[in-house]
């Protein structure tokens, strides 16, 4: 096998694991969207309950809502852009550095330094790619998580969203 080709295709799954990260926060915004729109029309019927078992049920609910709301929205947001600081995804470098680096920098090191201590530019090439993939590997891990963590957040305010519209169901058909 190829080890370099082995290095490279590993890097590759992991920009295209970036890239669908990056585009599977779409989903989770749209159900929050809908699930804020739901529970807004909720929060306009609700006023009307005057039973106080209903209303506190209704409050509590509200605030349980609130934070799981806030919580789902905090992970995703780090998982988009890891709170405002960013993903610091390294490159190999420009193509230029990587091919004088080759052509001048490793025949000069190499005549500088006794046999045992010459490089290997393949050799140099995969360590480079190695860290870079690690790095990247850390970050979409993290990444995956967040977003993990966000969706079970969303499914929990779906859940208290439905119990909201059963209780409103409930007291407007008790009346």
């Amino acid at each position: 096998m190829d080890s370099f080709q082995f290095y490279k295709s590993l890097y590759d799954r992991e920009l295209n694991r970036r890239k669908d990260l990056d585009s599977s926060i779409n989903l989770p915004i749209t159900i929050l969207t809908i699930l804020v729109g739901a529970n807004s029309y909720l929060l306009e019927k609700t006023k009307c309950i005057q039973c106080s078992f209903f209303k506190l049920s209704d409050n509590v609910l509200n605030v349980v809502i609130f934070i799981l709301f806030t919580i789902a929205v905090f992970f995703l947001v780090r998982s988009y852009n890891n709170l405002f600081k960013g993903f610091g995804y390294r490159n190999i470098g420009y193509s230029k550095e990587i091919r004088d680096f080759e052509i001048f920098g490793i025949p000069k090191y190499n005549s500088q330094v006794d046999e045992s201590s010459k490089i290997n530019f393949e050799i140099e090439l995969i360590k480079k790619l190695t860290e870079i993939i690690d790095d990247h590997i850390q970050f979409n891990d993290r990444r995956s998580l967040d977003i993990y963590r966000a969706k079970t957040f969303i499914i929990i305010l779906l859940v208290a969203t439905v119990l909201r519209f059963l209780l409103l169901t409930i007291y407007t058909l008790s009346k």
